[in-house]
């Protein structure tokens, strides 16, 4: 399962987005679950890649937008912890890596 967040710029910061951006860190090459985040003022070319994200920009307040294995599940607002147990089946509490992690997920 792939799940990818497209956001127009850095959100503010929050415990909830805290918690959302270490998610994404942790499955970030996940081989069951991969996560990614895409930034549209720093990475607006991995936008154009995706039909489905380009045809929303035309409307107003879509992002942040999600999409979970290239579907739009989520449109001007961010995918909560809630959200993503829901949609995996998974459990992210507690997420985090030790001191000595060398796995490319806390990087």
């Amino acid at each position: 399962m792939k799940i990818e967040l497209f956001e127009e710029d850095i959100p503010e910061f929050s415990n909830e987005m805290m918690t959302l951006t270490q998610v994404f860190a942790t499955f970030k090459c996940g081989e069951d679950l991969q996560m990614a985040r895409y930034n549209l003022k720093n990475q607006p070319e991995i936008f154009q890649n995706y039909p489905q994200v380009t045809q929303m920009l035309g409307k107003k307040d879509v992002l942040p937008l999600t999409l979970v294995d290239g579907e739009i599940t989520l449109i001007g607002d961010y995918p909560m912890v809630e959200d993503l147990t829901e949609i995996t089946g998974l459990s992210f509490q507690n997420l985090g890596c030790e001191e000595d992690c060398q796995d490319c997920s806390c990087q």
